[in-house]
């Protein structure tokens, strides 16, 4: 990652209404995909609107609590199609 990089995620993540674990976390997260050729858009976007980096940071603090119950990543993704099915219905 880049310090330019760096300094956004920082800047992100000083807003942030999480615990520091989930902050190092999500640090970690985007350090893994700082690679990514979208990640530049991406740390746009959230910083251009904040209500989608929220969001974000619910859905991220979400998972890492359906994690630490002992769920595996398959059944976060199972639960997610669940839901996903459940709203298209609603349309």
């Amino acid at each position: 990652m880049s310090p330019e990089q760096s300094a956004q995620i920082d800047a992100l993540l000083e807003r942030a209404e999480m615990d520091g674990s989930s902050k190092e976390l999500m640090r970690s997260f985007f350090d893994s995909i700082s690679g990514q050729p979208q990640f530049g858009k991406i740390i746009s976007l959230f910083g251009r609107f904040p209500a989608v980096f929220e969001n974000f940071c619910k859905c991220f603090s979400l998972k890492k609590e359906f994690l630490a119950k002992g769920k595996s990543e398959a059944e976060w993704n199972q639960f997610l199609s669940a839901e996903d099915e459940v709203l298209s219905k609603l349309e």
